[in-house]
């Protein structure tokens, strides 16, 4: 979500080169490189948070958790500190040398993860809990200001498509290998120190994730350094200088706070429910079907994969035949589109009998959200200028705050709330999704008519 009135960067002071030479222009190996680095500390990053869901149930019971707790770690924990710390990494990032930062957040949501391992009572594990939703709140804004800065314009589109695939693929290998983690911890046990061989497996696999932070954080510093787009690089270590006579962040936002205002609110009333998918759907089959940590990885991580392919494929056919005919709308209606689908889906949760068939619904529900979710990142940079896009998407991400925090925390409650039926948990997973999705395509599609003309004044010439 974004937006600016000169949407297109600003030209160089010394850019006399034509157009055609930016577009005949390839990335260097190093530019490549880095979008790999990239994509292995989001993949870390997707782990170490997936990694709760799958270890939900042990957790729960060592530490005799409800699940309005287990909902305000989901929400409060993770997402309300992420949102409230994108901002000011995102500022970090605008000005200073992106590697520090990102390696800084891979430290910190390492030591959270480990931190974790450390829990004996609820306290302990909700503050873990917030130094890996702050610790990973830099990976949006400095991913998303990184790229456009290593790809010229003919390239983006095909970076941005490698990284969100590969980001989303990151969900379902975090699956995958956390359950395979889980099991392989178990197995090396007799090999730990003694002092560590009576924990449990799930504090064991939280200290195993902890450790590849270390290796991650070399990968990073290790990337090239990218001057940034539209501005002369900047001196090592100094602060990446603003373009003189640019808009600021204020007077971006001033300008187009209908479109900003109705992406927030209608993006953020479906994410009420489909965030609650991601993190309750595990949850429900593991209590109702008594699935292992490593069934569970497999069964998400399969789910994840086959719909992130669909999905994926979907998301550029709709948009190779959508955008001739739509327009500028075209995205906004997908995406609009592809969120309400999945809400509508998820009634189906009520008629599932099996483990199987809770893990083919979810990876239903992904292939409408990753259609939806890969049409995103260009949206987002190419409406706002180089020197706005980590503290543009920050902001739009703080304001959308408030939905994050309000879906886990709000099934989490309704289910304790509806302990005497069989399927409250699922109950309260469905209509939370249901009414959040179709209240937000409701306000999406309310704020096209300024989203619309936000893109044609961020459309390069």
């Amino acid at each position: 979500m974004s937006g600016l009135p000169p949407f297109a960067a600003p030209m160089p002071l010394d850019a006399a080169a034509p157009a055609a030479v930016e577009t005949n222009r390839k990335a260097p190996t190093s530019a490549w490189y880095a979008l790999v680095v990239l994509i292995i500390a989001t993949v870390l990053g997707s782990i170490d948070k997936v990694i709760l869901t799958l270890l939900t149930e042990p957790i729960r019971q060592t530490l005799s958790l409800t699940d309005t707790q287990l909902g305000l770690l989901q929400g409060a924990g993770i997402v309300l500190f992420t949102g409230i710390a994108t901002l000011p990494l995102g500022w970090l990032s605008d000005r200073y040398d992106r590697r520090v930062v990102l390696a800084a957040c891979v430290v910190l949501w390492s030591a959270a993860t480990a931190m974790r391992g450390t829990a004996m009572d609820y306290g302990v594990l909700f503050v873990a809990s917030v130094g890996l939703g702050v610790g990973e709140a830099g990976l949006t804004p400095i991913t998303n200001s990184m790229i456009p800065d290593l790809f010229p314009r003919a390239q983006r589109v095909l970076a941005n498509a490698v990284f969100a695939l590969s980001a989303i693929f990151g969900s379902a290998l975090g699956a995958l290998l956390g359950g395979t983690i889980v099991h392989l911890t178990d197995d090396l046990r007799p090999w730990l120190p003694v002092a560590m061989q009576q924990l449990e497996a799930w504090r064991l696999t939280f200290f195993v994730l902890a450790s590849a932070g270390i290796p991650v954080t070399l990968l990073v510093l290790s990337i090239r350094r990218t001057p940034r787009e539209g501005s002369q690089a900047a001196k090592p270590g100094a602060p990446a200088a603003e373009t003189s006579g640019a808009t600021t962040l204020r007077e971006h936002l001033r300008l187009h706070w209908r479109t900003f205002a109705g992406l927030v609110v209608g993006v953020g009333l479906t994410s009420v429910g489909l965030s609650s998918l991601g993190t309750w759907l595990p949850i429900v089959t593991a209590r109702t079907y008594g699935v292992t940590p490593v069934q569970m990885g497999q069964g998400m991580g399969l789910a994840f994969l086959c719909g992130t392919v669909a999905g994926g494929l979907l998301g550029v056919g709709a948009m190779r035949y959508a955008q001739p005919r739509m327009g500028p709308a075209a995205a906004l209606r997908l995406i609009m589109l592809g969120n309400l689908t999945a809400a509508l889906l998820s009634t189906l949760l009520l008629f599932t009998s099996s483990a199987n068939h809770n893990f083919a619904l979810l990876g239903l529900l992904v292939v409408p959200l990753i259609g939806s979710a890969v049409l995103l990142p260009n949206v987002l940079q190419d409406a706002a200028p180089p020197h706005l896009r980590a503290r543009t998407i920050a902001m739009l991400t703080l304001a959308s705050l408030p939905f994050g925090v309000v879906g886990p925390l709000m099934v989490g409650m309704l289910s304790d709330a509806l302990k005497s039926m069989p399927n409250g948990l699922a109950v309260s997973i469905v209509a939370t999704t249901l009414v959040g999705g179709c209240l937000g395509a409701m306000v999406l599609r309310a704020t096209e008519g300024p989203f619309v003309r936000l893109m044609r004044e961020a459309k390069p010439n």
